[in-house]
């Protein structure tokens, strides 16, 4: 075999070479990418499916308020629990769905936005859905069960002691919730810091 035959031999193999490597890191970044975004998307999901659910609590109080207009010690908590749900709905109108279009920067500032809000709406979230329980819960009784909580005082005892037994055990399973939640956003950001480093180190 002539030189440079094998000269070429070898260009042709360093090529392929070349390009077998820029497919696998091709691959191994999607990989992370999926790995890094996939659950965050679910997340990111239910809170959006959450805070559409809020407008129908919101529809469901404003319904309940109305047919029980005529008692105001129904009605005026039940649009109190409606409004409250009304504020929850606007103020998460800025949790967005992933855009797997974006760039990976863009991703990782979208997830950090998700993630500081989510932490400075968690307590806030779990009192107004509380506070909607606590104004939807005795309009149900009345309804369903004929039980009038504001003029049976055991009714009223044994309702009190199942709501804060009820919100207790809510808020310590929500924290626990919204802490693996926070935990998992961590490291979604984590493993996109460490792609936009791997990026830069191949642009070299």
């Amino acid at each position: 075999m002539e030189l440079d035959e094998l000269k070429n031999l070898w260009k042709a193999e360093d090529k392929d070479l070349e390009s077998r490597i820029v497919m696998n890191e091709q691959h191994l970044v999607k990989m992370n990418m999926e790995h890094a975004i996939g659950e965050i998307d679910k997340i990111i999901g239910v809170s959006v499916l959450g805070r559409n659910m809020a407008l129908v609590y919101c529809f469901v109080s404003t319904c309940m308020a109305i047919f029980m207009i005529e008692a105001i010690e129904y009605s005026i908590p039940a649009i109190v629990g409606g409004l409250a749900m009304l504020w929850s709905f606007i103020s998460h109108l800025s949790i967005k769905q992933l855009d797997y279009k974006d760039s990976i920067v863009q991703l990782q500032k979208t997830i950090c936005t998700f993630r500081v809000h989510t932490a400075a709406n968690a307590k806030y979230d779990i009192l107004i859905v509380g506070l909607w329980f606590l104004t939807i819960a005795p309009i149900f009784l009345k309804i369903v069960y004929d039980v009038s909580l504001y003029h049976d005082h055991k009714a009223l005892a044994i309702f009190c002691l199942v709501a804060v037994i009820t919100l207790i055990l809510m808020t310590a399973l929500s924290r626990k919730l919204y802490a693996e939640y926070d935990m998992s956003l961590k490291k979604s950001e984590a493993y996109l810091t460490e792609l936009i480093k791997f990026e830069t180190n191949h642009l070299k």
